[in-house]
């Protein structure tokens, strides 16, 4: 008993909550599925190949284009509902009515947006994705019906990812983390299987499949009172769209638009002006320091449902300390990582160069992994104001995503992976995460009662 209870004190002092242990688990499964993954690719697929993979996943993450920021929205509106309510024993909601009733209503709108969203992403990104693959010079590599399957399979993944931001705003981010760590292992064991049996890029429309069937097979055994009792909401308030998720849907739609500048036109660029083997490369490497900033998130994305609540209370004390405290442990985590990573990377080109040439050196590498790192800090400033309900990021994530775009076709066209992993860091480091310090400093102080730190009068 001694031992177990020296344990949970040092999971407290690590922030490993329940929640956190579950979304870990799931992250590093995810890592570890991933690395499993980029060997098998790099074993079972060309390098022309390679690049079409990854320039079909950078394709696919068009769906910012139509998803339009609502997945936060949805995850803070319903977690100031979720204050007023709970989850009896049989799995039905109850509590406060009006609660239940404006929780109802965002349930059947975000059903119709996501609905309407799925076939216009359908669609428009089908078709412009169709067009951008054809202008390539590997007319061996048959990408057609892999594309237009996976984008289906996508489409209704975006309807049920949303539903799951709704459990997430209820407060379910133990079970909800639980099922990704399922799903991950799932959806690797699938990829594994899918590449060892010559799938090609069927392999995306494979993952894909399972993350459907694993999400429905969640909702219907664990939610399915959950979601009828909250569809059923029969009551007369009503989330108004206009007046209380407009406003902050549209500023984050804005920004997850140029947020594919952000993180997702690196591989585009590389796969029309450098080949499909520099996009393969340039994808490898992105995916590698993505699992490392995903992992290093937990700490602080497990807590929104919380920080929503304790904003609803007006308990800025105790939100200032969790928010704090949950940074810290993911800052510190994601600098061990990605100098672990890089590490491994410059001994790999030394030890087994042949692998080592479907990645990215280790000096663009580097560049990558210290620009996402820095960006770790503006996320958790923004995970920290968007439990307000409000967005105070737009023009900064606008002008910021327009900025690096620009400098990633300009020199990334030119010089290749150096010179858009070299724009990333710059515009970061000197533009972005200085001016948004300075807004969540001054946006903290003026939405939780007291004066603008660095002066000036309210706005």
């Amino acid at each position: 008993m001694d031992v177990l209870t020296r344990l949970y004190r040092l999971f407290d002092k690590a922030g490993l909550d329940e929640a956190v242990r579950f979304a870990l688990l799931a992250r590093a499964s995810q890592g570890i599925a991933g690395a499993v993954t980029l060997v098998l690719i790099a074993y079972f697929f060309s390098p022309v190949v390679q690049g079409f993979y990854y320039t079909l996943m950078s394709l696919l993450a068009l769906q910012a284009f139509v998803e339009l920021g609502l997945y936060i929205v949805i995850v803070n509106r319903a977690s100031h509902e979720w204050s007023e309510l709970t989850v009896e024993d049989s799995g039905a909601v109850s509590g406060d009515l009006a609660a239940l009733s404006r929780l109802a209503s965002l349930m059947r709108f975000i059903a119709n947006w996501y609905a309407a969203m799925g076939v216009l992403f359908v669609l428009g990104v089908g078709i412009a994705g169709h067009v951008f693959l054809r202008m390539s010079q590997a007319a061996d590599v048959a990408w057609q019906a892999p594309w237009w399957t996976s984008l289906a399979l996508a489409a209704l993944l975006l309807w049920l990812t949303a539903m799951v931001s709704l459990l997430e705003g209820c407060n379910q981010v133990v079970a909800v983390n639980r099922f990704r760590l399922v799903q991950t292992i799932a959806e690797g064991l699938a990829i594994w299987l899918l590449l060892a049996t010559g799938a090609g890029l069927w392999v995306i429309a494979g993952s894909l499949a399972v993350k459907v069937l694993a999400t429905l097979l969640f909702f219907w055994r664990r939610y399915r009172r959950f979601f009828l009792s909250v569809y059923g909401g029969t009551g007369r308030e009503r989330i108004r769209w206009r007046q209380e998720i407009w406003p902050m849907q549209w500023r984050l739609a804005a920004q997850g638009v140029v947020n594919y500048l952000m993180f997702s036109l690196f591989t585009p660029v590389m796969f029309h002006y450098h080949g499909a083997k520099a996009a393969g490369q340039m994808g490898m490497t992105l995916q590698i320091v993505g699992m490392v900033m995903l992992i290093g998130q937990v700490w602080v994305q497990t807590k929104v449902p919380r920080f929503g609540v304790l904003v609803a209370k007006r308990n800025f004390a105790e939100l200032d300390r969790v928010w704090w405290q949950a940074s810290k442990i993911s800052l510190v985590f994601v600098a061990a990582a990605g100098f672990f990573v890089w590490t491994g990377i410059w001994v790999l080109g030394t030890v087994y160069p042949e692998l080592a040439a479907r990645i990215l050196s280790p000096l663009p590498t580097l560049l990558f992994l210290m620009g996402f790192g820095l960006m770790q800090v503006l996320y958790f400033q923004a995970l920290y104001l968007r439990a307000h309900a409000r967005e105070p990021y737009l023009v900064l994530g606008v002008s910021g995503g327009v900025l690096i775009g620009l400098l990633v076709f300009l020199f990334g066209s030119k010089y290749g992976p150096m010179g858009a992993a070299g724009s990333f860091l710059i515009a970061i480091s000197f533009f972005l995460l200085p001016v948004g310090t300075l807004i969540w400093l001054r946006r903290r102080a003026e939405w939780q009662g007291g004066e603008p730190i660095f002066g000036g009068g309210r706005r």
